[in-house]
């Protein structure tokens, strides 16, 4: 509610966007349905950790062992919670270019809180595994439509900030789901969070349908004429994109440590790290904390960095995804937790804070980078590469975890940050043309438009 709140007072502030025709003032309607979305996405990001903090009880509820465990929970399920979310984002994409937002938006949040409830009575792996699933293909299903939707309420001097506001409520989800987890695990059992989560998750999936407004498509970029929606060519011009390219490699490398720390670190540092369960869910609590704090940070500003020169938005992505590795490997090698704890509170926080400006402002180099009628598809495929290394992520773990164990396994995958740091920095060389390239494309169908609306007047 906050982050909305606040970006409905920067919209009133005089926001231009380079001379392109853009409102300058947000319409209560439109406040409201930002609102309800920022809502929708924490219900649908709470459901996403449910499992972490409880990976032990889990297992020992379905008879699996400590290899059970890793594999099928923490590596198996992991794996295709994601996968199945990458084509979900393909299909969420495409039609998200020439279908209403809204009601897509809607029935895909009910694909994953149906069987979110439903998770309260499975009797086995299986059925887990099942249900699961559906949670992931909502999961990657919702975050190309819902940038899709803001991209043409929120013109490009502000989608920075709406990026920001995206990670910080995505992080604000994951945090109090898994907080509900961790927290009532041990006393209600670790079933109950799901219904907890998802029926909330219904009524708000309903409420979106009836309350959110349909914004023009590129009403936010001065563009009034569109193609024909989703092409193998559309496919082929967002790859010619090197803003593109780079952020979809990121996207894979830097999407491995985080699947793996979803998957593991919770339950690596209440086993292994010796803080026991509600500790280690503090700790975690703490860097999605953190996390939310550096996303609102990063996107205010990359903001400023977009508005003033464009080239270090990639230094500054790059470099703080750098610079989060030594304190996200403190958490894994500190030995015996527990006599640290307020040391591992803090490399929480700064670890979480520098990991998340690099996720705050990516979105919004996508939308910048690709005209309002294939954003929906460059943002699919930029999802299907975080959906692929989140979900390869588990399972690289879990293959890890067999050889090396659980300590070096979390260390070889934190350390995949750097070259996705390496990526983001040449940013710094190709996204203030691929960005000017798109405003020139607009502009062009932009006069064409305008001529063949002259020459029916003329006639």
């Amino acid at each position: 509610v906050g982050v909305t709140g606040c970006l409905g007072k920067f919209w009133e502030r005089d926001h231009m966007g380079d001379g392109m025709a853009v409102p300058q003032v947000i319409t209560r309607s439109q406040r409201i349905s930002v609102l309800v979305t920022a809502i929708v996405t924490v219900m649908i990001f709470s459901d996403q950790n449910l499992m972490s903090p409880n990976l032990t009880m889990i297992a020992k509820d379905f008879g699996l062992d400590a290899s059970g465990r890793d594999w099928l929970l923490g590596g198996m399920l992991s794996t295709l919670f994601f996968l199945v979310g990458a084509p979900a984002s393909i299909i969420a994409g495409v039609l998200a270019d020439t279908r209403r937002r809204v009601p897509l938006l809607s029935a895909f949040m009910l694909v994953g809180a149906i069987p979110c409830v439903l998770t309260m009575f499975v009797q086995n792996y299986y059925q887990l595994l099942a249900t699961r699933t559906f949670t992931g293909m909502a999961i990657g299903g919702v975050i190309p439509i819902i940038f899709s939707y803001l991209g043409d309420i929120f013109p490009n001097n502000m989608r920075n900030y709406v990026s920001g506001g995206f990670g910080f409520v995505s992080g604000a989800g994951q945090a109090v789901g898994q907080f509900l987890a961790g927290a009532t695990g041990e006393s209600l059992g670790w079933r109950f969070c799901f219904p907890a989560i998802g029926i909330p998750s219904i009524l708000v999936a309903l409420g979106a349908l009836f309350i959110c407004e349909e914004p023009k498509r590129g009403a936010a970029d001065g563009q009034q004429k569109f193609g024909s929606g989703f092409s193998w060519d559309s496919v082929v011009n967002i790859l010619r994109i090197r803003s593109n390219v780079l952020i979809f490699l990121q996207a894979g490398f830097g999407c491995v440590p985080w699947g793996i720390i979803t998957a593991y670190l919770n339950d690596y540092l209440a086993q292994e790290g010796g803080l026991e369960v509600l500790n280690a869910t503090y700790v975690i609590m703490l860097f999605s904390i953190g996390a939310a704090l550096g996303g609102v940070f990063g996107s205010v500003t990359g903001q400023y960095l977009q508005n003033k020169n464009r080239a270090l938005l990639g230094i500054f992505m790059g470099a703080t995804t750098i610079l989060s590795i030594p304190p996200i490997l403190g958490l894994v090698l500190i030995p015996n937790g527990i006599k640290y704890l307020p040391i591992f509170f803090a490399l929480a926080i700064v670890g979480g804070f520098l990991a998340s400006p690099t996720g705050a402002n990516v979105p919004a180099v996508v939308v910048n980078s690709n005209t309002p009628e294939t954003r929906g598809s460059a943002l699919a495929i930029f999802n299907m590469c975080n959906d692929v290394g989140k979900g390869l992520g588990p399972l690289i773990g879990a293959a890890l975890i067999g050889v090396f164990g659980r300590r070096i396994a979390l260390t070889i995958a934190i350390t995949s940050w750097l070259p996705c740091g390496v990526l983001c920095l040449l940013l710094s060389i190709t996204y203030p043309s691929d960005e000017d390239n798109m405003k020139e494309r607009i502009k062009t169908a932009t006069d064409e438009e305008s001529a063949e609306l002259m020459a029916v007047v003329e006639e």
